[in-house]
């Protein structure tokens, strides 16, 4: 065989090669093909790893967003994500037991066919009402007020209602709480527990034992004391009282409520009880907010068994050191003492160290801490204002301002302790939640002030991000470092790995 047929029939092998891989090129073509459409529809009819979760934890979420939205349409709006979610939430009557009245009739059936008789919600809330918009209410509070065995909570907000209308008088006009309250005061509340009302200047004959055996709980915001009639209410736990406008001379709290099972109050408004007349044998916590005569109404509070004390005053009348002084025999069982919001002066400081003597846990600003510090301000007892809580465990500092915080007076306070044997304090410093990005005033100091404080307290961080420049999250073995993040996202696990990539967090 010459040269010309044997290049011939190599040629003619090879393009037999050719259309051999080209058969096999359109065959796998096409089973490539087949594949992607496989992929692709298990993609698309696969379930998200948001609806793998168990049924209950996916209600549970659910619920969670349903309150948060305080909206009546919120449910709809979920249950159109996709059938899952829809059958969820149209067969759980625990989302459907928050009744707002000022929704349709049709809508309040359904919400009560759907709650399958749980305990009820009810909440009746608007802005500005005339007479005949009072009147729009009536169809669903008669259909919920037929059913108020069930109801569990009720909540009356708002504000005054206004009459809109040319024929309407506003002087003869009624608020809407004392309309819905005169509509509802003739009925029985076996289960109600939980009372929310606004702008409240009538009689509370609803909440009495005999109509509410079960009301442990009782909020009042924006009401007049002297208009305001309260029922002997014996079983209630909590109560939160915000009067104002009232006679500055009206000693009304005596008369309001029998306050021998109350463990909480907060109190805030224009008040003027008598001295020593309000008796709480059971008071566990005791909150007092812009309260005008803050100092008479300490006076008169006998709560021998109080643990808890918060205080802010930012429309006080009485500065701390006047609210507060004399008062040690008042807050011997005190525990848990918080001042955050209130700005405090030296003899401020001096009136709380002395009034709260076995203080264990205390809450305070970051800017008025160095006054605790100061030697000048103490007495013979001690060296510092803060030495006389001798039995002090854990200390918050409140918005952190490190400018104001003056570190080498709080370390060598932390080491003097060190010294007389005392265990290590536990610290916990709260820098604003606001601030999820780098603060220069405050994070660019931090670290100097990390590594200062590490040595001589337990060191509580929260809403720190782990990424602060020259930031080394080390302690020793024998130390505790807790780092608290408010929003619940990936950017901790983030700021972990970044640290960790970048050489920022040593290993003990």
């Amino acid at each position: 065989m010459d040269e010309l047929s044997r290049a011939r029939a190599e040629l003619a092998l090879l393009e037999e090669q050719v259309q051999r891989l080209l058969k096999e090129l359109f065959r796998v073509r096409a089973a490539a093909a087949t594949q992607r459409a496989k992929v692709d529809e298990l993609i698309r009819t696969r379930p998200t790893v948001f609806n793998l979760l168990p049924p209950e934890i996916l209600l549970f979420i659910l619920d969670l967003d349903v309150r948060a939205y305080h909206h009546p349409k919120r449910k709809y709006q979920l249950a159109g994500v996709c059938r899952r979610w829809k059958n969820i939430i149209f067969d759980s009557p625990s989302l459907w037991t928050t009744i707002h009245v000022a929704t349709s009739a049709s809508s309040v059936m359904t919400h009560l066919e759907r709650s399958r008789g749980a305990p009820l919600d009810i909440v009746i809330e608007a802005s500005l009402w005339s007479r005949s918009q009072h009147l729009a209410l009536v169809p669903s509070l008669d259909i919920v007020g037929s059913l108020a065995h069930r109801w569990y909570k009720l909540s009356i907000t708002g504000v005054y209602g206004f009459a809109d209308d040319e024929e309407d008088d506003f002087s003869n006009d009624i608020t809407r709480t004392e309309f819905i309250i005169t509509r509802i005061n003739h009925l029985q509340f076996p289960s109600l527990k939980y009372v929310t009302i606004s702008h409240c200047d009538i009689s509370l004959d609803f909440l009495s034992p005999a109509r509410a055996p079960a009301l442990e709980h009782l909020e009042v915001e924006e009401s007049i004391a002297e208009h305001t009639d309260f029922p002997p209410v014996t079983a209630l736990k909590t109560l939160d009282l915000d009067f104002y406008g009232s006679d500055m001379d009206y000693p009304f709290f005596p008369h309001l409520i029998p306050t021998q099972a109350l463990t909480k109050l907060s109190i805030s408004g224009e008040l003027s009880p008598l001295p020593n007349s309000i008796h709480l044998p059971s008071l566990k916590i005791l909150e007092i907010s812009c309260l005008a005569k803050a100092r008479q109404f300490i006076n008169a509070i006998i709560a021998p068994n109080l643990e808890r004390f918060k205080y802010t005053s930012s429309l006080s009348d009485d500065p701390p050191s006047v609210a507060m002084h004399g008062f040690r025999s008042k807050f011997t069982s005190v525990r848990h003492l918080s001042f955050c919001g209130v700005e405090l002066h030296p003899d401020d400081v001096i009136a709380l160290c002395e009034a709260f003597p076995g203080v264990r846990h205390v809450e305070l600003e970051t800017n008025v801490l160095p006054h605790f510090f100061d030697p000048e301000l103490s007495n013979a007892r001690t060296h510092r204002p803060i030495d006389l809580w001798t039995e002090l465990k854990s200390l918050t500092l409140c918005g952190l301002h490190l400018k104001w915080l003056e570190p080498n007076k709080l370390s060598a306070w932390l080491f003097d302790r060190r010294a007389l044997g005392l265990r290590k304090l536990h610290v916990k410093l709260e820098r604003p939640s606001e601030l999820s990005g780098p603060a220069p005033w405050t994070d660019f100091e931090f670290p100097w002030l990390y590594e200062v404080l590490k040595e001589y307290c337990i060191l509580e961080l929260v809403n720190f991000p782990l990424t602060l420049p020259k930031m080394y999250l080390y302690m020793p073995g024998n130390s505790r470092l807790r780092v608290h993040s408010s929003h619940l996202t990936t950017a901790l696990m983030d700021d972990i790995a970044a640290a960790f990539l970048a050489g920022d967090i040593g290993h003990s």
